[in-house]
């Protein structure tokens, strides 16, 4: 307080007693005191308005008026520094009365000397100053109170980060502030908040996009937890403050946040004028720092416990329908194996006719093509039923398919059903292509991509039965986290999306199952149960998005990975007659033995047939102790007690060199690794002429 002068104004009507207590002042040793003077009510209280001095020497006996009457006006005016009442009374009841209006002292005039005087001058002036000081700290308390209060209620780092900013502009206040968070791994700052958003016309310092080294910003020191007070922006020396100055701001804090003892991310406050901020300013934005990183990064924790959470939940959904609809496959297969056996001997009997009896009548002829075309569509649907849940056979090729030509492809093929129909019902379907030129190839069989594509662009139709737009689109996507932006691609994404009426909740968590349609008649509910079975195959997955009245998307994600290399086969070998083949067939239903008996031995062949496993292994072993040995053995699959797959594993054992064609209703969905590896074929129930034809002649030319 000695280094500098203390300027005093004294409202006093009595020129002597002004003069005397001037002299006082002067009188002190080691002193600087500036002394003013006013002698009346009206000019002291426009003095004291004005905040020029120190402190105020206030006479009680001012003409009509009183010291406490001034005393109170300008407290009331919002006068900070400390006022001394002078009074001739030495009346105590007046003291007390001054002292509680808020009088810092009181003097009795001819009763003190020059130190009396210096002491309460002295002590006014530090004891209002720690009032002050006392009523700031109180404000800052109550000011961090209310903002850990506020932020405590929010769990996203952007709400918290501007009710921080927003408290500390309208409270402590500030005239620019901001927040950076800091990268550890890429040692970069991103501007996670500011207010006002931009404090210049060029935009925030840096972009909440953008990302700028620390080291780059001049604020290294941060990273040791050192708070930075720049008391004189225009001469700093820290990049990303010399831009701030650049927007007419003249000091600022730069606050830490660290959260143990790591750096998490960087507060800026900022004031226009220079030396703007005390240092309980400055240790207030300490303090603060401290509690809001705390509640910052419990708030992020939050955020990725949430996220995970969710991400766990959806993963919980995806597994329960995968495992919902592998029950349904597995249901659907045995469904299939059981139909197969019971239309096998009307399937195979009608087409035995039309090819063997030449008398029939154009009625009866007619009649069995109608069996005949009725049992192929059960088949077909049987087929499709397979195709829900079979699985990729070892066996079956995988090749580079390109989706972009084949999107289009389906397009031109699908258009009669699209838009020709939909223009003779009067209604305007459109396709729109949405291509990614740089696609790279999917590896997978194109024949089922196609079909899958096919089935999304008839849904697609159906669900607009107003007209509306059909968009197909493929794009690449990443899941690899990194710290580039540009990441390299590890799916294709082919999507269709229609403009339709719509899936509410239930129908979308449903529509991949079997026999599920919301079509009626029209629909079988097996388009889109073959669709996800096409994209398991494919090691993909199935994003729907749907809504009443918003329309449908379904995303078909496949993963990008290499072909596996392919090996060039030799040239087919040209078709000829069979011989008459000794063939043995083994099955535990009779129609079906009868069926393919007839059906062989019109062909020409000499047949056996044995009712069970065990049956035919003994009409095996008998043959051969007859040395008539079978040229073929045709075997089910599925039979009691003695299988399929034991009878061919003790029929290799016994003779290595007998072809063993095997016959099933479960087609498709039987591996290889679930067959003996000895197996030379396998055969789809119901059975057709061709094929079974074809097979032996398949396997009797690979044993010549």
């Amino acid at each position: 307080m000695d280094d500098f002068r203390l300027k005093v104004l004294m409202v006093e009507d009595d020129e002597d007693d002004y003069v005397l207590t001037r002299d006082f002042l002067a009188a002190i040793q080691g002193g600087d005191f500036q002394m003013d003077w006013v002698a009346d009510y009206d000019t002291g209280l426009e003095a004291i308005h004005k905040a020029e001095h120190d402190v105020y020497l206030v006479d009680y006996r001012l003409g009509n008026n009183n010291g406490l009457e001034l005393l109170r006006a300008a407290i009331a005016r919002g006068c900070q520094a400390p006022i001394i009442l002078l009074t001739g009374l030495g009346d105590h009841k007046v003291d007390s009365e001054a002292m509680r209006a808020g009088a810092a002292d009181y003097l009795v005039k001819g009763q003190f000397d020059a130190e009396q005087l210096e002491r309460s001058v002295r002590h006014s002036i530090l004891r209002k100053r720690a009032e002050r000081d006392l009523h700031q700290q109180l404000t800052r308390i109550s000011l961090l109170n209310q903002i850990t209060h506020a932020i405590s209620e929010r769990m996203d780092l952007e709400n918290i980060f501007n009710v921080v900013l927003g408290r500390l502009e309208n409270h402590l206040p500030i005239d620019y502030g901001s927040v950076y968070l800091f990268n550890a791994q890429a040692g970069t700052l991103s501007l996670a908040a500011a207010r006002p958003q931009s404090p210049s016309p060029d935009g925030p310092l840096i972009s909440p996009d953008d990302a700028q080294p620390l080291s780059q910003t001049g604020l290294e020191a941060s990273l040791r937890g050192e708070l930075l007070y720049e008391p004189d922006m225009p001469k700093t020396e820290a990049p990303l403050l010399k831009k701030l100055s650049a927007t007419q701001l003249g000091s600022a804090v730069v606050v830490p946040m660290m959260v143990e003892k790591n750096l998490f991310s960087i507060l800026i406050a900022a004031r226009c004028r220079a030396n703007g901020f005390s240092i309980g300013e400055c240790e207030f934005l300490r303090t603060l720092g401290e509690h809001v990183a705390l509640a910052a990064h419990e708030a992020r924790l939050h955020t990725q416990l949430q996220s995970a959470y969710d991400e766990l939940r959806q993963t919980q959904l995806a597994v329960m329908q995968h495992e919902r609809l592998r029950a349904l496959g597995q249901m659907a297969s045995g469904i299939a194996h059981d139909i197969n056996n019971s239309l096998s001997p009307v399937s195979g009997f009608a087409e035995l006719l039309l090819r063997t009896e030449q008398n029939l009548s154009e009625t009866a002829r007619k009649y069995l093509h109608h069996i005949k075309t009725a049992s192929d569509d059960v088949a077909h649907i049987v087929t499709r039923m397979r195709d829900f849940y079979r699985k990729r056979e070892e066996h079956q090729p995988l090749l580079p398919v390109r989706l972009n030509q084949l999107s289009q492809q389906v397009i031109e093929l699908t258009r009669p059903r699209w838009r020709d129909i939909s223009h003779q019902r009067g209604i305007s379907v459109e396709v729109k292509l949405d291509f990614d030129a740089n696609l790279p190839d999917v590896v997978g069989t194109e024949s089922e991509l196609r079909e899958a594509l096919t089935n999304l662009i008839f849904n697609a139709a159906d669900a607009m039965p107003d007209g509306g737009v059909i968009t197909v689109r493929t794009r690449v996507r990443s899941f690899t986290p990194g710290r580039s932006r540009v990441q390299a691609p590890t799916h294709v994404v082919l999507e269709v999306s229609d403009t339709g009426t719509g899936m509410d909740e239930e129908t979308r968590k449903r529509c991949l199952e079997p026999f599920y349609s919301t079509k009626g008649q029209r629909g079988t509910g097996l388009g889109l149960a073959m669709v996800y079975g096409v994209v398991q195959r494919h090691d993909g997955t199935i994003e729907i998005e749907s809504a009443p009245g918003r329309g449908s998307t379904f995303r078909l994600v496949f993963p990008l990975r290499e072909a596996p290399p392919t090996e060039t086969g030799g040239a087919s070998a040209v078709a000829a007659a069979l011989p008459p083949l000794r063939i043995l067939f083994v099955d535990d239903e009779p129609l079906l033995r009868e069926l393919v008996k007839e059906i062989l031995e019109f062909e020409g062949h000499l047949v056996e047939v044995a009712d069970g496993g065990q049956a035919g292994l003994e009409a095996f072993r008998a043959a051969r102790q007859r040395d008539q040995p079978f040229n073929v053995v045709v075997t089910d699959l599925g039979m009691p007690r003695l299988d399929g797959r034991q009878l061919t594993q003790i029929l290799k054992r016994e003779s290595p060199s007998t072809p063993i064609l095997m016959m099933t209703g479960w087609g498709t969905l039987i591996r290889g690794e679930d067959l003996p590896a000895q197996v030379d074929g396998v055969l789809n129930k119901p059975p057709n002429i061709g094929e079974l034809l074809e097979a032996l002649r398949r396997v009797t030319q690979a044993r010549t």
